[in-house]
């Protein structure tokens, strides 16, 4: 209850300054006496508090250690691994399994192995290769892979059977068959769902190895439970079940769908902000918490290595580390790790932090005048989240290093990313912009323009000012910021989609503007004027905090979507990661305005 009684004090003396009351007024509104004001605490006391509270939410639902979970299949990706049967050249072995398809139809199938291959589907010979030197697959963007080769047959509606026989031979590589159905966007077919035979042991069963004999090998006729092959006796087999650690997710946990300990934009974006609670304070416990955050996953990084590489689990924990296809997987994540570096000159942090910049300032991809894109929803798309991705990190690093080539590249994406997906006519941006078409995405998202306010914030918080493009920023960001006020709730919230006001009214969006506005007040940015802008927009974050630090009201994960309904539909979680970074940062920006 003191907990509310609080709330509502600080809504009320937001209120009263963000109408303009001041002096005896506003002095006489909060109290009668010096003992009332002494109590009652002032609207920066209690965005701090609020801020530590998300923030003790996060650290409590946030474990470092790791459950054992058996390996299953991921992203309709079969991996027939043989390395359990100890091979010798020129020795076969065979695996069996089962796919169903809803209706008879043509399949394309990805398919990368290095041995000599001969694939049967429904007792006919669909694809053969000779032994090759090939690499795995490797994941280019969010669930779609490079394979070796493809291949197309015709499958029937219900059960087909899929038989591989695998010989050995000189090529390098260990004995695997990657196999995956795959729909035209290179995404797997959901119409062909494997391990569906009705056996007792659904996955794929093995046979072998055995002496290459052609006249007993097991594609001759039925399938037999078991095979005697140049007097050599063999049976068919599963392989053995591996056991990987997951990190834990307590059952109290108020999100569930990921543990926070986990590599992810959103996590590391959430640590960073959490660190900054303890500004200039090693000692603190929030930057003790980043610092066991960032040790946890460094002196674990070696084992999910070989997991990933190894074993192929593809949505491993911390597999996002090693796929290293986008901004998502890169700068984002790796910024409490780059904040501690720059204050630690720990030799560990580097390695990490310097290959993550290297990632986004050499292999990004980019579009012709560099500005970064992605290779999803269709190739070269632009999207608007990307500017946070980066530049944050970017801008870390180039204090951390000294290097100017980062500052440069950082204030040039700023630049270029409001060429492609500023609206004149609005003042907001679009969520994306495809480089096939060369048009804007439909929609002004909320977090899509909540993601270029906070990077530019970041972004000119510490670019130089005598920098060639930092006025240019500036005018860019105060042009944004005038706009974006236009388009604020009167409870202080802005929308999911910013000029639809039959959206719902959106936290994390909400959080990202009102950081942006009160750091923009604060260093003088922007006039005072905005002050009570920025107030309100704490004001509305903060009637979606409940007791205990739980937040509402955050938007899930989303893509660019083709039309205004895909927005409207998103669900919203409580304590989403994608938020929490943002309320947290607020709470530390509106502490700090005078």
């Amino acid at each position: 209850m003191q907990y509310v009684k609080n709330k509502l004090k600080s809504f009320a003396f937001c209120s009263l300054l963000a109408a303009g009351v001041t002096g005896p007024v506003l002095s006489q509104s909060l109290s009668t006496g010096r003992a009332a004001r002494q109590k009652t605490p002032t609207v920066q006391e209690e965005a701090r508090r609020i801020a530590e509270e998300v923030a003790d939410r996060f650290i409590a639902d946030t474990h470092f250690d790791f459950i054992q979970v058996p390996q299953k299949p991921v992203l309709g990706m079969e991996v027939i691994d043989f390395r359990h049967l100890s091979f010798e050249d020129h020795e076969v072995a065979y695996a069996r399994g089962h796919a169903a398809a809803p209706a008879a139809d043509t399949v394309r199938f990805g398919l990368s192995s290095p041995g000599r291959i001969t694939v049967w589907l429904n007792k006919k010979i669909v694809y053969r290769q000779q032994e090759r030197n090939i690499t795995n697959p490797k994941e280019i963007a969010y669930s779609i892979f490079s394979f070796d080769t493809t291949f197309s047959c015709a499958v029937k509606a219900g059960d087909n059977e899929i038989l591989i026989k695998y010989e050995a031979g000189a090529a390098a590589g260990s004995p695997l068959v990657f196999l995956r159905a795959l729909a035209a966007d290179g995404m797997a077919d959901p119409a062909v769902s494997f391990h569906t035979g009705g056996t007792v042991f659904p996955g794929w069963q093995y046979l072998g190895p055995l002496p290459d004999d052609p006249f007993h090998s097991p594609e001759q006729g039925a399938v037999q439970a078991y095979y005697t092959v140049s007097g050599k006796m063999c049976n068919w087999q599963a392989a053995p079940l591996q056991l990987l650690p997951e990190l834990r997710v307590d059952s109290t946990a108020v999100y569930q769908r990921d543990p926070y300990a986990d590599w992810h934009y959103s996590h590391g974006t959430a640590v960073w902000s959490i660190m900054a609670l303890d500004a200039g304070n090693p000692e603190g416990k929030y930057r003790r918490f980043g610092e066991e955050y960032c040790r946890f996953t460094l002196d674990n990084k070696p084992y999910f290595q070989w997991q990933y590489d190894s074993l192929y689990a593809f949505r491993g924990s911390y597999h996002r580390i090693f796929r290293r296809t986008m901004l998502d997987d890169t700068g984002a994540p790796g910024l409490p790790f780059a904040a501690l570096y720059k204050s630690s000159r720990d030799s560990d942090l580097r390695a990490l932090a310097d290959s993550i910049v290297h990632y986004i300032y050499d292999r990004q991809v980019r579009l012709s005048d560099r500005t970064f894109c992605r290779p999803e929803p269709v190739p070269y798309t632009v999207w608007a989240d990307d500017l946070f991705m980066s530049v944050p990190y970017l801008v870390q690093m180039a204090k951390a290093t000294g290097e100017k080539k980062y500052f440069d590249d950082a204030a040039e994406q700023a630049v270029r990313f409001r060429k492609y997906l500023w609206n004149p006519e609005t003042g907001l941006y679009k969520h994306g912009w495809f480089a096939y078409t060369g048009n804007q995405s439909v929609a002004h998202w909320g977090r899509a323009n909540g993601w270029i306010a906070w990077a530019t914030a970041e972004l000119l918080e510490e670019l130089p000012v005598s920098h060639p493009r930092y006025k240019e920023i500036l005018k860019m960001f105060r042009e944004h910021m005038a706009s974006l006020v236009k388009y604020q709730g009167a409870s202080g919230l802005w929308r999911q989609l910013l000029d639809k006001p039959d959206s719902y009214e959106e936290t994390s969006c909400t959080a990202m503007f009102t950081l942006a506005i009160a750091r923009g007040v604060r260093n003088g940015w922007l006039s005072g004027k905005y002050r009570r802008k920025a107030l309100l927009g704490w004001e509305g974050v903060c009637k979606n905090i409940a007791p205990g630090g739980i937040v509402h009201g955050i938007c899930r994960g989303t893509e660019i979507g083709m039309d205004e309904q895909f927005y409207r539909d998103r669900k919203t979680i409580d304590n989403d990661p994608r938020g929490l970074g943002a309320v947290i940062t607020a709470g530390i920006e509106i502490s700090a305005l005078k």
